[in-house]
């Protein structure tokens, strides 16, 4: 299948296009062109866009997702004036994302997760949304170099869901600033790191097995690659991830997520790419290609990437903007939207498939019919967690905080996705602990807040 560029109508745009004029303090390498599978899934992911700036979800705007969608369309630098759009949005609902809507908390993998937004899009995260970013993300390291929350949810318990996906998130945004990165942050990741090579989502408590998780050796690796760390830690990791990919190149979690998925084999693909394994990267991304819906699925579908089959439910959205940057063939240590284009890209299904699978072969270009935002990928109720989020989402009344266990949620869906960090929109549900992990606690605290409303 081939694949062609759109426009989203002007209707569509709400928000005003801001020059993107800072620079990063970092100079990102020459990007090759864009797959073009990528281009299509970033395309779909741009048109769930509501109102072409926000991602809704059952519980309400979901502002962790809406960056992940934010750093698809920069990994494949098309959709412009959405990327825009939608950065505008999220610096007009930073108080609530960064603090779940509870003055006084702070959700470390959002701050973390914003800044890389801020950073993909060359916006200055020292002054993004009235804020520094990067001041506030440095002072949510601990003594022991671990970066926390401050989550009380209005209440006298202090609550914290920070995970290797959090950690790896903001080691990643103060080395992109150009910061020199937290010896005791890396050290902190590096004790941690499991007797086998690989790295857990959730920090064991002490005296507590150490269980290696593809969603957090996936991340901890592009954390560690960034920092310098190539030969040893990361090395390590690179083995554990080869030694658990699959025959077909899919990868599983751990608990919930135990079964071979869109958001696991992502994040594994990104780290086996940038640490140079590559035959073991082609054969993860061949995988999500199979995975993407392509001609033989309905208009609105295609481009999009299932969690394990070509197929858009609840959480395909969170599936796909994982895969985006894995299908680009870039960590998050280097999207950067710089030069982007406008349009979406589209599959274009005018002329039959080679294959027949659908999936995408060619390069985006200006023409293609636009297709309504939303498709049929809105989210169900089973929220699906994504590797970025680490902001959370407040806790039910009733639901117990989580306390190490591999909860996570999302806006829909039963499979996992792109790191997401700190959002109010989440509802509890296994998902993939990618980047969603990092927010995964969020998920019980959106229902309490939005039953008034991922994870990063």
């Amino acid at each position: 299948m081939r694949i062609s560029g759109r426009t989203v109508a002007p209707a569509l745009i709400t928000a005003t296009l801001v020059a993107l004029t800072v620079a990063p303090a970092w100079a990102a390498p020459a990007a090759p062109a864009v797959p073009s599978d990528a281009a299509a899934a970033a395309g779909w992911a741009g048109r769930q866009l509501k109102d072409g700036d926000h991602v809704e979800g059952d519980f309400g705007a979901d502002p962790g997702l809406t960056a992940d969608v934010v750093l698809a369309l920069s990994a494949t630098r098309t959709g412009r004036a959405e990327t825009a759009a939608a950065t505008d949005w999220l610096a007009a609902h930073a108080d609530s994302y960064l603090t779940g809507d509870t003055p006084g908390d702070i959700y470390a993998g959002s701050l973390a997760k914003l800044a890389l937004v801020a950073e993909a899009g060359h916006r200055d995260p020292g002054a993004f949304a009235g804020r520094d970013l990067i001041a506030q993300l440095n002072s949510r390291m601990q003594p022991s170099g671990r970066f926390t929350d401050h989550a009380t949810f209005g209440g006298p318990e202090v609550n914290d869901y920070s995970n290797t996906l959090t950690q790896s998130l903001a080691l990643i945004a103060l080395k992109r600033d150009g910061d020199s990165v937290p010896a005791l942050g890396v050290d902190f990741l590096l004790a941690n790191q499991c007797a086998d090579g690989g790295f857990p989502v959730f920090f064991p408590d002490a005296g507590a097995e150490c269980a290696s998780d593809a969603d957090g050796t996936g991340m901890v690796v592009q954390a560690l690659l960034a920092a310098g760390h190539e030969e040893d830690a990361a090395g390590k990791a690179l083995d554990w991830l080869e030694s658990k990919q699959g025959t077909d190149g899919g990868f599983a979690g751990t608990g919930p997520t135990a079964v071979v998925n869109a958001n696991s084999t992502a994040l594994a693909t990104q780290a086996l790419r940038a640490g140079g394994r590559g035959a073991a990267a082609d054969k993860g991304a061949d995988w999500l290609r199979a995975r993407q819906v392509g001609c033989a699925g309905a208009a609105a579908d295609r481009g999009a990437v299932g969690y394990q089959e070509a197929a858009v439910d609840g959480s395909a959205l969170r599936a796909t903007v994982q895969a985006v940057t894995a299908l680009s063939g870039i960590s998050y240590a280097t999207v950067d939207g710089a030069g982007a284009t406008d349009g979406l890209a589209t599959v274009d299904c005018s002329s039959p498939s080679p294959t027949g699978s659908g999936s995408a072969t060619a390069s985006p270009s200006p023409t293609g019919e636009p297709t309504e935002p939303g498709g049929s990928a809105s989210p169900t109720d089973s929220a699906t967690p994504s590797a970025s989020d680490s902001a959370p989402v407040t806790p039910s009344a009733t639901a117990p905080a989580p306390g190490g266990s591999a909860a996570a949620g999302g806006t829909g869906g039963t499979g996992g996705a792109l790191a997401s960090t700190g959002t109010s929109v989440l509802a509890p549900a296994a998902g993939s602990a990618a980047l969603v992990a990092a927010g995964a606690a969020v998920v019980l605290a959106a229902r309490r807040r939005r039953s008034a409303g991922t994870g990063a």
